[in-house]
């Protein structure tokens, strides 16, 4: 992205595409079965056959990265994304790691390795929404990302107020979700949900007060 315009990076998808191919590579070595899917505490509770953990699973960084690349060229507001580009490409990266991440942890686990997920995403994920609150001010009002209810949608001066006390408590809450590596994993996922979950709720609330107000 350049100039304030969204355009495609290149080199993301063939980084992207080099991912899929190193995964791709993997499928001989690969048992029938490759977890995909763990518990709470860990356990592994779902498989899916090594051609889809080795050839469809890496193959979604690329198909998110694209889509995140399109919605703003077919997004009402698009004319706002110009004025959040930078923070809209870092959001982009961001997102498109976490996805590479994940798929590498599973194909680390159909390889036989011991791969903690349940620790390892209840460090990413509260990382990842500090991230993304360090980064909400800065979004303009759009349809697609951001705090998007029927009272930050109708007005901008809504908008504005919800995302600064959101990305705040974007913040905070992600700090809260971490403190959850000192608990039990059981318990450690609730407070990671609940870091999670409170600040999108009271953020929610307050736009409607906010709207609220501003019309009476």
């Amino acid at each position: 992205m350049t100039n304030g315009k969204t355009k495609i990076s290149w080199i993301t998808i063939i980084l992207l595409l080099t991912f899929w191919g190193i995964c791709a590579s993997f499928y001989p070595s690969m048992p029938e079965q490759v977890p995909t899917h763990w518990n709470i505490k860990g356990e592994i509770d779902g498989y899916s056959h090594k051609a889809v953990a080795t050839l469809i699973m890496p193959l979604l960084p690329l198909g998110i990265y694209l889509l995140m690349i399109i919605i703003p060229k077919i997004d009402p507001k698009k004319e706002s994304y110009r004025k959040f580009s930078a923070s809209y490409e870092k959001i982009c990266l961001a997102t498109v790691l976490i996805m590479v991440g994940v798929v590498t942890m599973s194909l680390m686990a159909g390889l036989g390795y011991k791969v903690n997920i349940s620790l390892i995403m209840r460090i990413l994920l509260p990382i990842f929404f500090i991230y993304l609150g360090n980064y909400m001010a800065k979004i303009k009002h759009n349809y697609t990302l951001g705090f998007k209810t029927p009272w930050t949608l109708a007005s901008e001066v809504v908008w504005k107020k919800t995302h600064r006390l959101g990305s705040k408590l974007m913040v905070a809450g992600g700090l809260v979700a971490l403190l959850g590596l000192l608990a039990s994993p059981t318990v450690g996922f609730v407070i990671m949900m609940a870091g999670i979950l409170v600040p999108t709720i009271i953020t929610t609330i307050y736009s409607y007060v906010i709207f609220a107000q501003q019309n009476k």
